[in-house]
């Protein structure tokens, strides 16, 4: 992460526009997994309007990274600009699942969704279609275990158990027991698997 000498007006801009910002619908259907999600252009155009009027931009930019091991990868350097010039930067390195364009439009897309949000600390709606609002509910379906359901995914897509380690480990970004996995680790699993 990097930023300007100062920040105090860009963070009198963000505290404001925080203050204004609605949870960003879920509006798109992720078919293979039966999801809902916020696309990137819903996410964009929910902020936009409270940014303009803050005077505050973000701009993202694919980029190389020289990670500790050595090496290059590709990256996403999202900044968080205001008017006055003070700015703050993240870079996130992107998980290429295969080594073709369209599996980076995937990363990269996937990689400036979350990064837009975590930047402007957005956070994303279920929509549940005004079922919360109903007086009647059905009873809910029996869900399989978070580990059961992505270690399913996971073995149909890739066969090999040290690949599937390593696939995890690629989009956790770091290396972590199948076992201690968050039901925020495995939500982050599937979603690349998405993209695989």
């Amino acid at each position: 992460m990097s930023q300007s000498h100062e920040i105090n007006e860009l963070a009198a801009a963000l505290v404001a526009a925080q203050a204004e910002f609605a949870a960003v619908p879920k509006g798109s259907v992720n078919p293979f997994f039966k999801s809902k999600y916020a696309a990137l252009p819903d996410v964009v155009a929910s902020a936009s309007p409270v940014l303009a009027k803050h005077g505050l931009a973000i701009s993202q930019f694919i980029t190389m990274n020289e990670p500790i091991n050595g090496g290059v990868n590709d990256a996403l350097t999202t900044y968080l600009i205001h008017q006055s010039g003070q700015y703050i930067s993240h870079t996130m390195r992107l998980h290429l699942v295969k080594d073709d364009p369209q599996a980076q439009g995937s990363a990269v897309t996937y990689a400036r969704r979350y990064s837009y949000m975590s930047a402007l600390g957005l956070v994303a709606d279920v929509d549940d279609d005004g079922n919360a609002g109903s007086k009647q509910s059905a009873p809910a379906p029996k869900k399989e275990s978070g580990h059961s359901r992505v270690g399913g995914l996971l073995a149909k897509k890739i066969t090999n158990k040290d690949d599937r380690k390593v696939f995890v480990t690629d989009a956790l970004g770091r290396e972590v027991e199948w076992a201690s996995l968050s039901e925020a680790d495995l939500a982050q699993v599937e979603l690349a698997l998405a993209t695989f």
